[in-house]
């Protein structure tokens, strides 16, 4: 009985043995967009980040955090005891937030960081900052004003004001968070109001 169906068996082997699926010239399972999508590179696992985006120490999205991070306009207001404050105008342009973390330069807890760097008729120069304590959230717009410069009003001919200068943001382009103003400012009409254009 065993040896009828080892025979069966090798008779229905044998059979099938010569079907075979011949595929056709072109492939008609292949859609058209699908033959252009290149593979992707395979991040490293991130595990020293902040905010965490793994999932068991693995990357959760296939592409970096992206911030875009545009100074759109910056005026000044002078204090009582002719100093002057800069404000700054900053719109996150970016796909994701920009979370607050400790500032290495600073000691600051924020998102970033302002700098400006006044310069006076005689030559001399001033840094102030101001820092965004809070998360800025995508298409968020902050006013930020900076503490009160030692130089009077009066003295100040040139204002350079740069976002994140420690470029803790992740921001590949950098080319709109810089503005710079020169002109002499009128303590009773203070004007230095630099917008960029859209």
């Amino acid at each position: 009985m065993r040896c009828i169906a080892g025979i069966a068996l090798v008779a229905f082997l044998a059979s099938i043995a010569g079907c075979q699926i011949v595929p056709t010239s072109d492939n008609r399972f292949l859609l058209a967009n699908e033959a252009e999508i290149a593979p992707s590179k395979v991040r490293v696992p991130i595990i020293m980040s902040y905010p965490d985006n793994t999932m068991f120490f693995y990357p959760i999205y296939e592409q970096p955090p992206r911030a875009d991070l545009s100074l759109r306009a910056i005026d000044c207001q002078v204090r009582s005891d002719g100093t002057l404050a800069i404000v700054s105008r900053v719109q996150n342009l970016g796909s994701d937030i920009i979370a607050a973390v400790p500032l290495a330069i600073t000691g600051d807890v924020g998102a970033f960081r302002v700098a400006a760097t006044v310069t006076t008729a005689n030559g001399a120069q001033e840094s102030v900052q101001a820092v965004q304590i809070v998360p800025l959230t995508v298409s968020s717009t902050v006013v930020l004003a900076s503490n009160s410069t030692q130089a009077l009003a009066s003295d100040i001919t040139r204002i350079d004001v740069v976002v994140d200068p420690d470029r803790f943001v992740p921001d590949p382009i950098r080319e709109n968070n810089r503005l710079t103003w020169q002109g002499h400012i009128d303590p009773d009409n203070p004007r230095c109001l630099v917008e960029r254009e859209r």
